[in-house]
């Protein structure tokens, strides 16, 4: 149209996925599974593996066995009878580093890792446990999809969460979902608060697993940011994040987040 002064409107730079179903192409994929796929990885790392090879389904990890492999995940949110180890993060940490890579199974987490590395040009990987790390990862004028794992298919409390704290943090133009989701983290003081109060705590306190909810629940105590390094055998390799990728320091990560709190 001649003379018109109708102009683009630009999309909004943070957007959250509820679901892995919603995730669209984006440059910049934050995959949360805060109960607990994503702090598993992340503790993974943080206590040595050198990669997690982060599977669709129990079956794919089963034929990902091999020597120096350790398989660890989760069905009905229970460990996997012929795997190593569970889903667990508080156990990885006591047990350390078994081998040289961790292969992943979860119902939720470890899926939706993969999912996103299809549609996004880089993926991270967050939780709680390394929260102002990732923070500081993630780059600038970019756009950023912070995509929660959920539990079967449905939005889960404590992703939505860290959701909300992420989008608060980063202080770009929210969608309108971002926008729901800082919300949601605005009405809680603590994290473990939306962590205890979630479906998934209630199921882990039923298999006698309630150790991982205030794991989980801990800020901010490592520094570690997994990256989605490859596509192999259709599962997502996962390893540490490169330093050059960070471009905001973590002090002002620091800054950014007391305010955050502020305005909850």
């Amino acid at each position: 149209m001649v003379g018109s002064t109708v102009g683009r409107v630009k999309p909004p730079a943070v957007d959250v996925c509820f679901t892995p179903r919603e995730i669209r192409p984006v440059e910049v994929a934050v995959v949360v599974d805060v109960l607990r796929a994503s702090s598993t990885i992340v503790q993974a790392l943080a206590v040595g593996y050198p990669r997690v090879v982060c599977c669709r389904s129990v079956a794919a990890a089963r034929e990902l066995r091999r020597p120096g492999s350790v398989l660890a995940g989760e069905s009905a949110c229970v460990r996997v009878p012929d795997f190593e180890l569970g889903n667990s993060p508080a156990a990885i940490a006591t047990a350390g580093r078994g081998g040289e890579e961790l292969v992943l199974a979860t119902t939720n987490g470890s899926p939706a890792v993969v999912e996103a590395s299809r549609a996004a040009e880089r993926v991270l990987v967050g939780c709680l446990l390394n929260l102002r790390a990732v923070l500081a990862a993630v780059p600038t004028g970019v756009r950023v999809a912070i995509v929660c794992s959920g539990t079967n298919g449905r939005p889960a409390l404590e992703d939505v969460y860290l959701a909300g704290r992420l989008v608060a943090a980063l202080g770009r133009v929210p969608s309108d979902a971002a926008r729901v989701a800082e919300r949601v983290a605005s009405g809680y003081a603590a994290p473990l608060e939306p962590l205890a109060a979630s479906e998934d705590a209630t199921q882990l306190r039923a298999t006698g697993q309630e150790r991982d909810i205030a794991w989980c629940a801990r800020e901010s105590v490592l520094d570690v940011v997994p990256e989605v390094w490859s596509i192999e055998d259709g599962a997502a390799v996962v390893g540490p994040a490169r330093m050059t990728h960070r471009t905001t320091s973590m002090k002002t990560v620091r800054r950014l987040l007391d305010l955050s709190k502020s305005r909850a």
